[in-house]
């Protein structure tokens, strides 16, 4: 069987695959940028977020806000490299169910975002539609790839 070369094209579903995946990791580093910045600031909450009651903080030592914060950019890194693998011409060599395992869980987990901080402005009055809004594309951005990982042959 012959090798494809560098120069052949790629398979249709391989360059949606890789232009969902990079969109997703450069959304998702937004939200790294903002738990950067809270982190460096030792402020709760994240960019267009619901407004943090002043009283959050007494349950938190020294420099745990920050702590946190940090953590949740670690967290917001690993999605983003997981985006990054899935652009890779090294994901078509996995098994489809290997990414797309936590790809569908990232999903998920955007789309409760969105639910959330949606439904919580609209029911009261803290503020999170923005961070919501985000959700919201990053749900859609990160589906995408999860539909090319499933749909690539």
């Amino acid at each position: 069987m012959a090798s494809r070369s560098s120069t052949a094209p790629r398979p249709a579903g391989s360059r949606a695959l890789r232009l969902w995946a990079l969109g997703a990791a450069a959304w998702t580093l937004l939200y790294v940028v903002s738990k950067v910045v809270h982190a460096v600031e030792g402020r709760l909450g994240v960019t267009g977020g619901p407004r943090v009651d002043p009283d959050s903080y007494a349950s938190y030592g020294p420099g745990d806000v920050a702590a946190a914060q940090w953590a949740n950019a670690g967290v917001g890194t690993a999605v983003v490299l997981l985006f990054v693998l899935c652009a890779l011409p090294v994901v078509r060599s996995l098994p489809r169910w290997l990414p797309a395992v936590p790809v569908g869980l990232v999903t998920l987990m955007a789309v409760a975002g969105t639910v959330g901080m949606v439904g919580r402005a609209l029911l009261t009055a803290s503020g999170g539609a923005g961070f919501g809004i985000y959700c919201a594309v990053w749900a859609v951005l990160a589906a995408g790839v999860l539909v090319c990982l499933l749909r690539r042959s």
